[in-house]
């Protein structure tokens, strides 16, 4: 008797412990512009939402009240996603105020290459602003595609690098703008992190932005992670600068 007892004792013990390493956590796509590899798990639903606070060099300044993006898992190294920006944009100098949604987009996000040591994970991003949905004054007046190839290499425990390079396109425009950016992760433990990156948009007339972000992550639990960012332009230091924060969920 007592050696069924310990036997089952251990069976469950086992099926609990393996069902434990199986639980997936949530992967953020913030906070910062350098988009990560990894995907959202199978079956998974995960909302990235944020608030922001933006000033610009001519006095123009954006409040983003909802930056929301819905992520499923659809497959193992495939997500589909969707996502949208509730905004309230002043201008004083030019009596202009704005309030409205941004444009809807949709897209996926690939997981082409797992990685080595050596070698960096590999991934494909691609999304398409709509020109019907959102705010009239907000739309742009055609399809705005953008596609980018991510990277990512872990450099040890506590220091990895993420690297994108791809080209947008404003609706507007049949040129589009390169989009450029580099973003070292660092990680204190298994639930603090931070991270630091430059991204930069290289526009075909030639107004480039050279921009510097900042900020902390905290994994609250294995479906929750809390952020807060910081923006700089280097061309307009002290007359440009952003701040916001945002909470990823994954949703069973």
């Amino acid at each position: 008797m007592k050696k069924t007892i310990i036997f089952t004792f251990t069976i469950l013990m086992a099926c609990f412990c393996y069902a434990q390493e199986e639980l997936p956590t949530v992967v953020p796509d913030r906070p910062g512009n350098t988009y990560g590899v990894d995907v959202t798990p199978l079956h998974k639903l995960i909302w990235d939402n944020g608030i922001g606070f933006e000033s610009s060099p001519d006095g123009a300044q954006t409040i983003t009240l909802n930056t929301t993006i819905l992520r499923y898992g659809i497959f193992e190294n495939m997500e589909l996603r969707v996502g949208t920006d509730f905004v309230m944009h002043k201008n004083d100098a030019a009596m202009k105020r704005t309030f409205g949604i941004n444009p809807l987009y949709f897209g996926t996000k690939l997981k082409v290459y797992e990685g080595t040591r050596i070698l960096p994970s590999i991934g494909l991003l691609a999304e398409l602003k709509s020109p019907h949905v959102g705010s009239k004054e907000l739309l742009p007046t055609h399809l705005a595609p953008s596609m980018y190839v991510l990277f990512e290499h872990n450099i040890t425990n506590w220091l990895g690098i993420g690297y994108n390079v791809g080209e947008k396109w404003d609706g507007e425009s049949a040129t589009p703008t390169t989009f450029l950016a580099l973003s070292l992760n660092f990680s204190f433990n298994d639930n603090l992190g931070a991270f630091v990156e430059t991204y930069n948009n290289i526009h075909p007339e030639g107004e480039n932005e050279y921009m510097t972000e900042f900020g902390f992550t905290w994994l609250v639990s294995r479906r929750v992670q809390l952020d807060i960012e910081g923006d700089l332009d280097l061309k307009n230091l002290g007359k440009y600068y952003s701040v916001g924060c945002g909470v990823s969920w994954m949703i069973n």
